[in-house]
Formats: structure tokens, sequence, C-alpha cells
């Protein structure tokens, strides 16, 4: 008897629907009930540019990713993805997984209003009924119907519908190491990593250099974890992809980059971010004041201060333990700079 698939419960639907929150809310039950399981946003697979990473190609690319990625999980008790799909060809196959594709809806009204309810401007709420309509007349995946439901009760509905396990999952190989150039910004918690290597991501893709970009934390959402063997084989799997859609180099944004994940690449730049103990303190502030891209796994945004001062009290005391760790990298002192004057400094260095 052949080993048993690896059941993989995929939320998609218009922007608004909920897709994103339902399936970070199953991830998250599903680990407090100390499950194995992993958790993939499509996005993260499909951070490739200028074209032929975006327009028509992005939905190939993610989809390519997205196997490569489920290679590398397979034996998980439950995966659980979220993202648009293709509404043309919106089911991916493989013979060691088996895929449940939801597609969430709500009624028109509801849908403006979580929409606009998370900061989206209202000049866009016509292509986003344009999105919708289409979603709706391909009919792709079973629909569930979110209308007047709370997110946990979406989450709930679709935990009855997950594997609760342990999991049997087999040790990962990076395989061999990879060609770059590959350039992997590290930094304490909140320093500025992301904002930093996106800005600087979009600068290179203006001058038409074809780029890809992979935030580590968004690669390891797994449980039990972390497990650093298996974020450098993730990494490596899907650098594999954005090679093969014709990424020239790589930008890896990394609280820390470990010997695991060095072992990846073969042309790897470390550009370290440091800050002082108040900037710090202030860009911890800013995040949780929304000062930035909502991740998935965000603990920061909305915090209350109590939260806000451990959390700066963390980043502070992991700055000095970095600073302390040295290391063969590239030391960029960030203290006092706005975002720009870092991507600016950061992009110096990526472009040399």
């Amino acid at each position: 008897m052949g080993a048993a698939k690896t059941p993989v419960l995929w939320t998609t639907g218009a922007p608004g629907t909920g897709k994103s929150t339902t399936a970070w809310g199953l991830y998250t039950r599903l680990t407090q009930a100390g499950g194995s399981v992993a958790y993939v946003d499509i996005d993260q697979l499909g951070l490739i540019g200028p074209p032929p990473g975006g327009g028509d190609a992005a939905h190939a690319i993610k989809a390519a990713n997205l196997l490569r990625v489920l290679e590398v999980l397979r034996g998980t008790a439950q995966v659980v993805v979220s993202g648009v799909v293709d509404p043309a060809k919106p089911y991916i196959e493989g013979p060691d997984f088996d895929l449940t594709l939801v597609r969430l809806t709500c009624d028109r009204d509801e849908l403006r209003s979580r929409f606009l309810g998370r900061g989206s401007p209202a000049a866009a709420l016509p292509d986003l009924f344009a999105v919708a309509d289409v979603y709706d007349r391909a009919g792709f995946g079973e629909a569930m119907d979110t209308t007047g439901q709370r997110p946990e009760q979406t989450v709930e509905a679709l935990f009855r519908r997950c594997t609760l396990d342990a999991g049997t999952v087999r040790t990962p190989d990076a395989g061999q190491s990879q060609p770059g150039p590959v350039t992997v910004v590290t930094g304490p918690m909140a320093v500025g990593k992301s904002t930093a290597a996106f800005s600087a991501l979009r600068d290179l893709w203006e001058r038409g250099i074809p780029v890809a970009y992979v935030d580590l934390a968004q690669l390891g959402f797994a449980h039990p974890g972390p497990d650093p063997a298996l974020e450098a084989a993730l990494l490596s799997a899907v650098w594999r992809g954005y090679r093969d859609a014709g990424a020239k180099r790589l930008i890896v944004v990394a609280r820390e980059f470990r010997p695991e994940h060095r072992r990846v690449f073969d042309d790897v730049t470390v550009v370290h971010l440091d800050a002082d103990d108040g900037t710090l303190t202030e860009r911890v502030r800013r995040r949780a004041d929304g000062e930035s891209a909502l991740l998935a796994g965000d603990e920061l945004r909305g915090a209350p201060p109590g939260v806000r001062d451990r959390v700066a009290a963390r980043a502070v005391a992991e700055a000095a333990r970095m600073r302390r760790s040295g290391g063969d990298r590239v030391v960029l002192d960030t203290s006092g700079q706005e975002p720009a004057e870092t991507a600016a400094a950061l992009l110096a260095v990526v472009a040399q």
C-alpha cells in the first residue's frame, strides 16, 4: 500500500472574502490542538519581476512553486493554503496530495464593508466586484457563503474538515547548493528588513533586472517548528522555481541566516541591519500602528502598549545579541533613518 496523500485545504475567493484570515485561523487552531500543520500563502510564491513574473504568467509560477513546496511538506498531517487562483485553471494536481479548494463568498454589501474596513480604496470597488463576478461565473471549487459569519465561525466550520494528527514528516533535504547572486537581509525584529528589501526589489524591477524575493518567515509556518532544515529545503525549492521562471538574482529576508540556510547557496552576501535602542523602540510603535504591510503571524499590528513594550525590549535584546555574534556580513547602521534612507543604503549594496 502506498503512503497516504497529504491533505491540502486551499481557501480562495475575491479580495475581502476572508481567505487569508480564515486560512491563518485554521493554521492557528490546528497548531493549538497539537496537530502537524503547515500554512502557505500563495502570494509568497510568486514574488518575481519584472515579467515573466507579472501578468498572465503569475498564476503558473505560483502553482509550480506550490507543487515544489508541497513536495517538501509531504507527510505533514494537514497543509493549509490561501490565495487567489486562475479562474481558467483553478486546480493543481499531484500524486502525493489530496486537494480541497474552498471558494469563500459573501453578498456584495458585506464584501464592500469588509473591503473598505481593511483600508482598501473605494475607487477599487468596481474592480473588486468584477473579480467577484468572474469567480462566481467560473464556479470552481466548493462555494462557502460566509455572509453574516464571524471569522472564527468560518474557521470552526472548516476545522472539522481538517486532519488533526501528529504527522510523519520526512527529514527534508535542500539538495545541492544553487547559484546566485543572492542577497540575504537580516536583523532584529522591527528593524525594517522587509520594508527596505522590498523597496530595493521594486527599484531593481524598474531597472528591468529579473529579481525574485523570499521572506523566509513567510515560508516557515510549520508546526512543530521552527525547523531550519525545513526552511532551507523550502527556500531551495522556491529559488529553483524562480530560476526556472527567469530570475537572475534573489533577495531573501530572514531574521537570522543559519548554517542550514547558508548551505542552499554558493554565492551569497549577508547584509545585517542594525539600529540603536531608541530607533528600535520607535519602529515597534510604528509597526503596531500599522505603518507596514500586514503579513501572516504579525504579533504587533494593533498591539496594546504593554505588548509593544515587551516586544521592544525583546528587539533591543535581540539586536545586542546579534551584534556580538559577528560573522561574514555587511552591517548597515540604520539608527535614526527613515525607511527610504535604509532602502537606498541596502540597494547600494545589492546593486554592487
